[in-house]
Order: structure tokens, then C-alpha cells, then sequence
């Protein structure tokens, strides 16, 4: 009996230490604290000297843990992009055909914006250079009913 009361006190224990959540991500995560969570959703990029406007759309990665993927609209047609956010950079890669990689982009976190700001660098396909900021729109307050 003492044995079975163990064993089944080690299994829960075990268990609850197989099950526990994740730690809640804070409502305004530094530059090196953003992740996934605050990557996902629409965000808005400017592109100075490129036509605009351009959104992306981007959810969690259905392969890849801790990653995104989405598209980004721009005008003249749409492209998937991958990517993901670490230690305050990011690197996302889209792609026009779903196959090659059209455009890289390489940015920093900007400091003080609550993870909702990124400024970097787009390379073209042909490695063409084009300064980018990407902000996530603020969350606008819902009216009382």
C-alpha cells in the first residue's frame, strides 16, 4: 500500500512537472524579451522609395515552435514569409513562388517600444538594399455596448 501511495504521488508530481504553463510574457517586453508571442499579428511596413502600403499578417509556425509564418501584402501581389525574433533581431524570408526566397528581412527591436516597433534592413532577391520599419498597430479600445 505504501509503495502505491508513492508511486502514485511520483507520477503526479511528474506529471504537474510535465504540464506547467508557461511563464505569463510581460505587457512590455525589452527589445531582448520579445518572442514569438509579440511577433504575431498585423504589423505595418514602410519602405521608403518602394510602393506602399505593405502589411503582414503573421501566426504561429504550424512546423516550427517559437517561429511565424504569414504573408505580407504589398502592392502587386502577396508572398509567404517565415521567420522569427531573437534577442531582440529579427530575420523573416519571404517568398513569391512558395519556393525561393525573394526577399530577406534584418532587423533590430526598437528599445522602448514594447516589442511593437522594428527598424532594418529588406533585400530584394537581386541582394538590392531598402532601409524598413515595421510597427504593429495600436490596439484600438473597444466601444462600450
Amino acid at each position: 500500500m505504501t509503495k502505491t501511495l508513492i508511486l502514485t504521488a511520483f507520477c503526479a508530481a511528474l506529471t504537474s512537472a510535465c504540464t506547467t504553463t508557461p511563464a505569463p510574457r510581460p505587457a512590455c517586453p525589452t527589445a531582448m524579451q520579445m518572442e514569438q508571442p509579440e511577433l504575431l499579428g498585423l504589423w505595418q511596413a514602410e519602405l521608403p522609395g518602394l510602393p506602399g502600403p505593405v502589411t503582414l499578417q503573421l501566426a504561429p509556425h504550424p512546423e516550427w515552435n517559437g517561429t511565424v509564418k504569414g504573408q505580407i501584402q504589398r502592392p502587386g501581389g502577396t508572398a509567404i514569409v517565415v521567420g522569427d525574433v531573437d534577442k531582440g533581431k529579427l530575420t523573416m524570408e519571404e517568398s513569391a513562388d512558395g519556393k525561393k526566397v525573394s526577399g530577406t528581412w534584418l532587423g533590430e527591436v526598437v528599445e522602448g517600444s514594447c516589442g511593437r516597433e522594428i527598424r532594418g534592413e529588406w533585400l530584394d532577391a537581386n541582394d538590392n538594399s531598402h532601409a524598413f520599419v515595421m510597427r504593429k498597430p495600436s490596439k484600438t479600445p473597444q466601444s462600450p455596448q
